[in-house]
């Protein structure tokens, strides 16, 4: 239980960063390649470290490399929208949704493997879908203070708008392809299970994906340094460390968690603590404000993850 708790905690962490990253105005795509390089860095080192051992190799068909290539482009092109979602939809909103697109690899898994869902699990990915359109609606905004600070004596006329005028169009956009992200990279992790897994180490794709990952993000970083000057600054690469330090942890913990309890359990319960702690803390520790529709999604979001996991 205790490795599910820090993987909580390292996810959250990585929200905890990508929002002070967006208050602090750093690079980000300097933060995330920084990231990558650590988490390179300290798979490395553990590699063969404490007993741990490979028992198998890495067979590089073309087929495998293509794959990890893309998985290494999507997580870095999926932490790119997260943080960018932090930055226009908050913290608690944007981790939330990335829970939430558990429900992708839910449909794969049936459409393409022949998995077919439970009942529960059907109704989990109906409420899991409502959950999201909930938390893309606008956020309640401050009551206006008129001059003087004094109050104000008209009455607000009831809106008449349209339900979709409370949509905050861009921050649903970027919900939308931080959801779709979420999902893609687990769909390509279940794809090296389903095809790969049998004969090749997991430890040594994920090496490569972060490798790629890594390689991405420098391209980028290296040709605005050399065209415009706009190299990383120390603070962009600390923060970057940490990032891939809690990057790295939340996946080493979840994978000792799912050695000692049962899966069913642990992605629910490690996709439901990251959500509600990811609100709290939105709310409390960075101010943000959520709407009555966002507090109904995180809950439903809430309920679809218990019955994905049955």
């Amino acid at each position: 239980m205790i490795f599910l708790v820090f993987a909580v905690a390292s996810s959250v962490t990585i929200g905890m960063i990508f929002k002070h990253a967006s208050r602090q105005q750093l690079d980000r795509t300097a933060l995330l390649t920084v990231n990558y390089a650590a988490a390179v860095a300290v798979a490395v080192g553990l590699l063969g470290v404490g007993g741990r051992e490979i028992d198998q190799g890495l067979a590089l068909s073309g087929t495998l490399v293509a794959l990890g290539a893309g998985t290494g482009a999507v997580l870095i092109a999926g932490f790119f929208v997260l943080a960018w979602a932090t930055e226009v939809a908050g913290m608690s909103l944007a981790i939330g949704v990335m829970r939430v697109s558990v429900v992708v690899p839910f449909l794969a898994s049936w459409g393409v493997w022949g998995e077919v869902p439970s009942p529960a699990q059907g109704v989990g990915m109906v409420l899991a879908m409502g959950a999201f359109f909930l938390l893309a609606h606008q956020r309640s905004a401050p009551d206006p203070v008129p001059a003087g600070g004094g109050a104000t004596t008209e009455p607000t006329a009831p809106s008449r708008s349209p339900v979709w005028s409370h949509v905050d169009w861009l921050a649903a956009g970027v919900l939308a392809l931080t959801f779709c992200a979420g999902g893609a990279i687990d769909v390509l992790m279940k794809t090296f299970e389903e095809g790969f897994g049998a004969e090749n180490s997991r430890v040594l794709f994920l090496l490569l994906a972060f490798g790629v990952a890594f390689l991405v993000g420098a391209v980028i970083v290296v040709r605005r340094g050399l065209r415009d000057g706009a190299w990383p600054t120390l603070q962009t690469v600390g923060w970057g460390v940490l990032l891939g330090l809690a990057n790295y942890a939340s996946l080493e913990f979840l994978l000792r968690a799912i050695e000692g309890l049962p899966g069913t359990f642990v992605f629910p319960a490690n996709n439901i603590a990251i959500m509600v702690l990811a609100a709290l803390l939105g709310v409390v520790v960075w101010g943000e404000r959520l709407s009555r529709p966002n507090r109904i999604g995180l809950g439903l979001g809430c309920v679809a993850l218990v019955l994905l996991g049955l």
